[in-house]
């Protein structure tokens, strides 16, 4: 009886061996084969560093991972894995045949599929060729793949693999990704009882992440520690203080609002990086780049805050509803950007997200004035901070552009027309260079225009067809903050590979496109503007600022035919360190969402830049333009430049008050100087007649402009002394008057003295030379 069974049980042995084989060996010709690539070759996160190589974030298809060195991990970080899930790894050949063995048995008795027994190696090959999906057959092949790996790699390859590839929860793959999404630090800065933690939670990442159940995760780290001191990876003492060592977890809010703070300047990272490398999203997200930005994280942070804050934005007068932003800063000796923002909030939601400072082309208003009008004219048309321009209303073919309140002020400086952003003024210079001078030279700021552009005379005043972008704008200013150098702007300093070796490092392409001269006059004409135009209310910062507003009305169109308001608000502030360009405005505009009159470059864009520039400039000086060598400061008689509309040198004589301080370029200094302000000359062919005559009758020519000549008489019996006459006189007038309170009889001495009403030393007019004198005797009838 024992011979016949023992026979059955024979027999149903190897029919099961039997077809085992046949399954195995048909089976096998669907495995996946073992490919070195996907163990050597692991999906990486890309890495984006900020201005001071700090990590900003990661970006990363569907698996956020980023590899590490073994050598970079430490033995306790390692060890906490091997106790937990292979304490047998440098032993076995890649499959545990006695863990095998046990999880069998386990499997029969609860009748389930419950124990897997995989080993490290079985992980690693699982992970990287095979589904998670619980069948003999994936079992097999795990198996298979196991002992090709064991055979092909050290156990430390093996295990590097394993850290890097095993997932641990919420699209994070890899020990040096954990550790950064649980921790915020690197792996190895990873305590012991951190290290358990993280081990903890591959076996079910859903159950044992920190994030979805901390008790549980707890309580697992717990028992691996427990498992580290079983298997004397640590002493038992250090297991105590591990399992009392409090665990401070990332903050996952803060986690979440990366994107937000600085969703769009990433974007524009991420578009200049496809650019330099030339690959697509999948290969950027997945190659492991490490790409190093310019952004300035603080100030980044801080005018995200501005930006969110509602009481730096107005509402609308119908819908209440507040506008949008854009702002970006640029260092202009670099083309870096430190700081862009696209809008007050970054969409998460949404597919397409419009970077405002980026794509959104707006009307720039007054901005476009110093690009399109008053350089130009400086550079190539003779034009000089000096020259006067009438501001009174115009027509020029049917355009009739009117100044902000209608208000006209007569002859202005070039100066004031810019510092007060006077419409007429840069309308009617625009119109003397004529229009394709002035396009031609905004073009080499970087400005774009469109056709329609090119016979429009609105565009001094920002009527665009298409607009501009504030990345333009800054680009243009920033040329000009930097004495004229054009260079493209980038958010990118430098890309490495995932092995650190450098694939580019960004070196500015510089070109000279404005004279240092006309850029320096064009940057103090704007400091004006600070000091006392349209932007003044930057001027209590107290450091060296250059600024212009702008802003563009709602159009004149039926739609808005009963509104007064403003559809875009611009500021461009700068200085030799940043510049800083702000807009503000509805998406669309309409009848419901538009900004109130109110609502101009000078206000709100305004008081954000202050904000920012304050921000800026908390703890360091600011740099000032630098005075070129072939600028002269001069000082000019500003009585001939208001009154005469001459440019004239003042002169040792000018009272302060009447001192124009001025710069101008060697060949447009003037060079005559006033004679208005000179010591009066005595009067020329002085004479008296008085044969014949009731009255003494004086004569002669006034020799000096604008003098007062005083007529003395003296009695040549009494020696009393008497001003009888004042003549206010213009060069070579013949003056003649008659002495009518003469005395008959009397013997008189005539003399006149010359004197300038407006030099005054000490409180008295300046006198000139005595006249020559003259004595007469009157008879007595």
């Amino acid at each position: 009886m024992f011979r016949r069974i023992s026979l059955v049980v024979f027999i149903l042995l190897f029919i099961s061996l039997l077809s085992f084989s046949i399954y195995v060996s048909i089976d096998m010709k669907n495995w996946a084969e073992f490919d070195p690539n996907k163990i050597e070759h692991l999906v990486q996160s890309t890495v984006i560093y900020d201005s001071n190589d700090n990590k900003l974030i990661d970006i990363h298809g569907v698996q956020n991972r980023i590899n590490v060195s073994i050598s970079q991990v430490p033995d306790y970080v390692k060890n906490a894995f091997i106790a937990v899930e292979d304490i047998r790894f440098y032993k076995h050949k890649g499959i545990d045949i006695r863990r095998m063995f046990g999880a069998l048995i386990q499997n029969i008795r609860l009748k389930s599929y419950a124990q897997g027994a995989s080993t490290i190696t079985q992980q690693v090959v699982r992970n990287s060729h095979l589904t998670m999906k619980k069948t003999i057959s994936r079992k097999l092949q795990e198996i298979y793949l196991a002992l090709i790996l064991d055979r092909n790699y050290s156990k430390d390859q093996i295990l590097q693999t394993y850290l890097n590839i095993i997932y641990f929860g919420g699209g994070t793959y890899g020990i040096e990704t954990a550790s950064n999404t649980y921790f915020n630090k690197s792996a190895k800065d990873l305590t012991i009882a951190e290290a358990c933690l993280l081990a903890g939670i591959p076996k079910n990442p859903s159950k044992y992440s920190p994030f979805a159940d901390r008790e549980a995760s707890l309580k697992r780290k717990d028992l691996i520690i427990d498992l580290m001191v079983k298997y004397d990876f640590i002493s038992e003492s250090e297991g105590i203080e591990a399992k009392n060592q409090p665990i401070e977890l990332n903050d996952r809010e803060k986690i979440a609002s990366t994107n937000v703070e600085f969703g769009y300047f990433i974007d524009r990272v991420l578009e200049e990086a496809k650019q330099i490398l030339g690959v697509d999203d999948n290969k950027l997200y997945t190659d492991g780049y490490r790409i190093y930005t310019t952004m300035d994280r603080e100030l980044q942070e801080f005018c995200q805050r501005i930006l969110d804050n509602d009481s730096f934005f107005p509402t609308s007068p119908n819908s209440s509803r507040r506008p949008e932003g854009a702002l970006i800063s640029i260092q202009p000796s670099t083309g870096k950007i430190t700081c862009l923002i696209g809008g007050r909030s970054y969409p998460e939601d949404q597919r397409k997200i419009l970077n405002r400072s980026v794509h959104s082309r707006r009307q720039p208003g007054s901005t476009i004035k110093p690009l399109i009008s008053f350089a130009p004219a400086l550079e190539y048309f003779g034009y000089t901070p000096a020259t006067i321009i009438d501001d009174s209303p115009i027509n020029i073919n049917g355009y009739s552009p009117s100044n902000f309140g209608n208000k006209y002020r007569g002859p202005v400086t070039m100066r004031e027309g810019l510092a007060l952003s006077i419409n007429t003024v840069a309308v009617k210079i625009l119109h003397d260079i004529n229009v394709y001078s002035g396009i031609s030279f905004a073009e080499k700021l970087g400005i774009t225009f469109s056709q329609e552009d090119h016979n429009n005379l609105a565009i001094a005043l920002g009527g665009f067809s298409e607009g501009v972008t504030p990345l333009e704008l800054a680009r243009a200013y920033a040329t000009l903050a930097d004495g004229g150098i054009y260079k493209d702007v980038v958010t990118i300093r430098r890309i490495e590979d995932n092995r650190g070796i450098v694939l580019y490092e960004h070196s500015p392409i510089k070109k000279t496109v404005v004279s240092q001269e006309t850029a320096f006059l064009i940057n103090d004409m704007l400091k004006s503007t600070v000091t006392w135009g349209t932007a003044s209310i930057l001027k209590d910062i107290g450091i060296p600022i250059a600024a212009k507003t702008g802003t563009a009305q709602l159009p004149r169109i039926q739609e808005f035919e009963d509104i007064d308001g403003v559809k875009d608000a611009w500021i461009v502030a700068y200085n030799p360190d940043l510049v800083i360009c702000i807009w503000m405005g509805f998406d669309r505009t309409n009848r419901e969402d538009y900004m109130p009159s109110s609502a101009v470059g000078g206000t709100y864009p305004a008081r954000i830049a202050r904000e920012v520039l304050k921000f800026a400039y908390r703890d360091k000086e600011a740099s000032d333009f630098i005075k070129p060598s072939k600028i002269l400061e001069v000082e000019l008689d500003a009585k001939s430049l208001k009154e005469q509309g001459k440019l004239l040198l003042a002169n040792s004589l000018t009272p302060t008050e009447y001192i124009y301080r001025e710069f101008f370029t060697a060949q447009t200094a003037p060079k005559n100087t006033t004679d208005y302000w000179t010591v009066p000359s005595p009067p020329e062919d002085f004479r008296i007649y008085s044969e014949g005559l009731r009255s003494p009758m004086l004569t002669f020519i006034a020799s000096s402009p604008l003098a007062i000549y005083s007529i003395y008489r003296v009695d040549r019996d009494t020696g009393e002394q008497t001003i009888v006459h004042e003549v206010k006189a213009s060069s070579n007038q013949h003056v003649v008057w008659f002495d009518e309170t003469a005395v008959a009889g009397g013997n008189y001495r005539y003399f006149i003295i010359p004197s300038h009403p407006e030099i005054l030393i000490d409180n008295k007019p300046i006198e000139g030379q005595i006249s020559k004198f003259i004595d007469i005797d009157l008879p007595k009838e």
